[in-house]
């Protein structure tokens, strides 16, 4: 496998394989699993890769990519000296991310140098690890790989979402205004088609987000279906203000504008729709047309899908959306708080504080993230909680009120005998 690449199971067979002949022989560790997410993208890991080609082809060099993202390169007859300068050119291409701003000797938790012929159970715990094997040689529960989306099997998946009932797929997730020291306060809920219990029930043998584009094809059949779930008009949810994913085509085809026909102006007034970022600039004069058409119906526009890179480029109030919807994650949080503070501060600004909605939130840092931002709108898992804890003590305030109102109506009804 001189100058090739190899999966996890392959690694495992060829850690075995060189048990006798370890003499000479080195492993790098890459842990790309410790970057941020927006530093472990498909060509961040193709560039990594590269970055070792010349590496490998001078010292019989083998890559073998790990589950969860990381690499090992295994060669041969390399100094110290030459492992050392790929160390560090491979950290230097990832020298932006916050890893290397945390700990004094950052190169060598990223990228570990491991002397086969000393540490070899170390190698081969890690192989058997990567390769599902329990630390005694027992295999793992295996699980079954996923076929990826492509042309061939789009169209029998479009035909069972055209058939599919959505009643047991469909999700709702408040978006809550916060205030200092109160707790959260439902606005309106976003209404949505679980993906995972859509692939679950309609695809179980294929990763159907595994080309974006073409699973972009398949929200349009979705939004057809949700369409027809709304109109329905059997989910008490829908009472309330709510929000909807949609396509911009979707908003001028027929379905979307019979379902519109039979809402009051009133009823539009309490539905949000939601865009993706990239759908709305993929056919500005699309969504421009759809926007003007339903903004005058009543409807209000929310901007999903903006990231921190994202936000500094996007002027709201142009656009004409009333909301925008920014995503959490622990790189936000490490962009708000270091040198990008100051611009994202003043997008923010500019955007308009109560106007954005932080969505996924799953830690506390995501409520510090926002309250550095002047965000008062969230959305997320952690607020989901929230929500449950603060019900409950509402229920529990209520039932003791009651219980008080009973004793207290019992005592008087003793003192009159």
């Amino acid at each position: 496998m001189k100058g090739s690449t190899g999966s996890s199971a392959q690694f495992l067979d060829f850690v075995e394989r060189i048990g006798k002949s370890k003499a000479g022989r080195r492993a790098l560790h890459v842990r790309l699993s410790m970057l941020r997410p927006h530093n472990r993208r498909h060509h961040h890991k193709r560039a990594a890769e590269l970055t070792f080609q010349s590496f490998l082809a001078d010292h019989e060099g083998t890559i073998f990519r790990l589950p969860n993202e990381d690499m090992v390169i295994l060669t041969r007859s390399a100094s110290d000296d030459q492992v050392q300068k790929q160390i560090d050119r491979l950290s230097a291409l990832f020298s932006e991310d916050p890893l290397f701003h945390q700990t004094s000797d950052e190169k060598q938790v990223f990228c570990e140098s491991i002397d086969i012929e000393r540490n070899y159970g170390t190698l081969m715990a890690l192989a058997r690890n990567a390769g599902g094997l329990k630390p005694n040689g027992a295999a793992a529960p295996a699980t079954r790989a996923l076929r990826p989306l492509d042309p061939s099997n789009l169209g029998s998946i479009e035909a069972a979402i055209a058939q599919a009932d959505l009643t047991s797929m469909v999700r709702r997730q408040p978006i809550c205004a916060v205030a200092d020291g109160q707790p959260p306060k439902p606005v309106f809920i976003e209404i949505f088609t679980s993906i995972d219990s859509l692939r679950q029930t309609l695809t179980p043998d294929v990763d159907i987000l595994a080309n974006r584009w073409l699973f972009q094809d398949l929200t349009r059949h979705l939004d057809r279906r949700m369409i027809a779930y709304l109109k329905r008009g059997d989910d008490k949810t829908l009472s309330r203000a709510f929000s909807i994913n949609m396509n911009v085509g979707t908003l001028i085809s027929d379905e979307f504008l019979d379902f519109d026909q039979a809402l009051s102006r009133d009823k539009r007034a309490t539905i949000v729709i939601e865009l993706n970022l990239l759908d709305v600039f993929s056919d500005l004069s699309a969504f421009f047309f759809a926007r003007n058409f339903l903004h005058d119906r009543g409807y209000r526009f929310c901007l999903d899908g903006v990231t921190h890179l994202s936000l500094p480029l996007i002027d709201r109030e142009r656009l004409g959306f009333d909301l925008l919807k920014l995503m959490w994650g622990t790189d936000l949080y490490d962009r708000v708080h270091g040198e990008a503070g100051p611009m994202l501060r003043q997008a923010a600004e500019r955007i308009g504080p109560g106007r954005m909605i932080l969505a996924r939130c799953d830690s506390d840092l995501a409520t510090k993230t926002g309250a550095a931002l002047g965000i008062t709108l969230y959305q997320g898992h952690l607020f989901d909680g929230l929500l449950r804890e603060a019900l409950k003590k509402s229920g529990a305030t209520h039932d003791m009120a009651d219980a008080m109102a009973r004793q207290r109506a019992a005592s008087r009804t003793a003192a009159a005998r």
